[in-house]
């Protein structure tokens, strides 16, 4: 698996800049990504895909040590649909 450190690496090298100065704008790029996706709007990353929020529907479940029902409550998931250039085969 690459973290974001991995990841800062690589970008400070093909960027020529420090690997701490990668890492903060990568991680200020995704705090970014989050706060837009929080006020409900779509986050379109033109080559790569597009972040958005989904309203998952108030269900019942069941605890599987118990098999009892249990009530899980709507929630807002973070969503990404990956574009054709990043969907593999």
């Amino acid at each position: 698996m690459v973290g974001i450190n991995d990841l800062a690496r690589e970008v400070a090298k093909d960027a020529n800049v420090s690997v701490k100065s990668a890492e903060e704008v990568i991680r200020k790029a995704f705090q970014k990504i989050i706060a837009h996706v929080d006020k409900g709007e779509k986050v379109r990353i033109a080559g790569f895909g597009i972040f958005s929020r989904k309203m998952t529907k108030a269900r019942t479940a069941k605890n599987p040590r118990t098999k009892q029902p249990i009530k899980v409550p709507a929630k807002n998931k973070l969503y990404f649909s990956a574009s054709q250039k990043v969907k593999y085969k």
